[in-house]
């Protein structure tokens, strides 16, 4: 069975020392070919939004408003790919500083706009992919998620052996992308093998399905082990139902079809920044 797993060959040590897992899985689980060091396909942003392909059953709506949403301006975050000059020490040396709490409205703090709903728009290479979260379904998720995007919730940089606060998606690439199935990120080290230092409990809903290209869902290897890895769907995929937990949908289709062109062509695709806007009334 295809799984999106996280490819931590540390983690039952983790448990075993008192920490917290963020997944395991063996090297095999990653997409045939390498990934790694390639350049990145030199793809325009679409010239606007559109629901994600596919008739979705789940609860989640489709990304809202139209054209493409304002990324702020500055300095494009340089790409994050291995540990220079170092070792990396994936397993945290001192607890996480928060104690595994992080509440969503810790998350959400000083976010532009009022509205009900929250949309996340990840600026990539391929395009940009606007995401509606799902904060009712998922909340703990959701604020794990936008805390790490906004450098507000900290994690254990394995590069410099130290608790951060910074932007963890920014500069990171999609280390998995396999064609008609997932494009898989999160990966603080860039090859599948890193993550955040702890693990966030599973928010498993059944009516919220894999069955559509666009989910936005949780990297894991078994119950309770996500941590930064996500994945979103570039076709349905019901057999990772009620495994992952599902926090949100993405479009357009367009960019989702450059994503698994991508895939399919072997070209690297990196997340230059991660912004969210409240909306909706």
């Amino acid at each position: 069975m295809r799984r999106p797993c996280v490819a931590f060959p540390w983690t039952a040590l983790l448990l075993a020392v008192g920490g917290s897992g963020t997944g395991a899985c063996g090297k095999s689980a990653a997409p045939p070919g390498p990934t790694e060091g390639q350049t990145a396909a030199a793809v325009g942003a679409p010239d606007g939004f559109s629901s994600p392909v596919g008739d979705s059953s789940t609860a989640i709506p489709a990304p809202a408003g139209a054209g493409v949403p304002t990324v702020p301006p500055g300095p494009e975050p340089p790409p994050r790919s291995g540990c220079v000059g170092t070792v990396a020490k994936r397993i945290p040396e001192s607890p996480d500083p928060l104690g595994g709490a992080f509440p969503l409205d810790e998350a959400l703090k000083d976010l532009p706009g009022d509205g009900p709903a929250l949309a996340a728009t990840l600026d990539t290479s391929a395009g940009r992919l606007r995401c509606t979260l799902d904060m009712q379904a998922a909340p703990l998720t959701v604020a794990n998620f936008v805390g790490l995007a906004r450098g507000l919730r900290p994690w254990w940089d394995p590069c410099r052996g130290a608790w951060v606060r910074e932007p963890l998606y920014d500069g990171t690439s999609f280390f998995r992308l396999q064609p008609g199935f997932v494009a898989q990120a999160g990966c603080p080290i860039g090859d599948g093998t890193g993550g955040p230092g702890y693990a966030v409990p599973d928010e498993l809903r059944p009516e919220l399905r894999h069955d559509a290209a666009g989910i936005l869902s949780m990297a894991s290897l078994g119950p309770d082990t996500a941590g930064s890895q996500f994945f979103v769907t570039l076709a349905p995929a019901l057999e990772l139902d009620r495994q992952h937990t599902v926090f949100g949908r993405c479009g357009p289709a367009e960019t989702l079809a450059r994503l698994d062109e991508a895939a399919r062509d072997g070209t690297a695709v990196r997340i230059r920044r991660v912004t969210f806007e409240r909306f909706g009334e």
